[in-house]
């Protein structure tokens, strides 16, 4: 064991792998760039795509062992572009009809 510890190969802390991987995901997803900025500057913004990637979350699937798949991190960001592009149009929407 020792010699294994000792010869191992360095790797960042799990949480480190984890940010790594969720920033992969959303460079994966490009539809939720795009839509990040479209909201960005919104009054609550931050706090409105907090709270849809959490909800998102709640309703994905994991893996035993291994928690959110990279497919599931991917489909999470682009659900949420879905929704946020959704709001944004409607909004817009609502702008030019008044």
């Amino acid at each position: 064991m020792a010699r294994w510890i000792a010869t191992r190969e360095e790797r960042p802390s799990r949480e480190v792998e984890t940010f790594m991987a969720w920033l992969a995901a959303a460079e994966s997803a490009p539809d939720f760039k795009d839509a990040l900025e479209s909201v960005i500057g919104d009054e609550g913004a931050t706090e409105r795509v907090s709270a849809l990637l959490r909800s998102l979350l709640g309703q994905a699937g994991t893996h035993f062992g291994v928690g959110f798949s990279q497919g599931t991190r991917v489909a999470v960001f682009q659900a949420a572009a879905d929704q946020l592009t959704g709001h944004v149009q409607q909004a817009n929407y609502e702008a030019e009809k008044s």
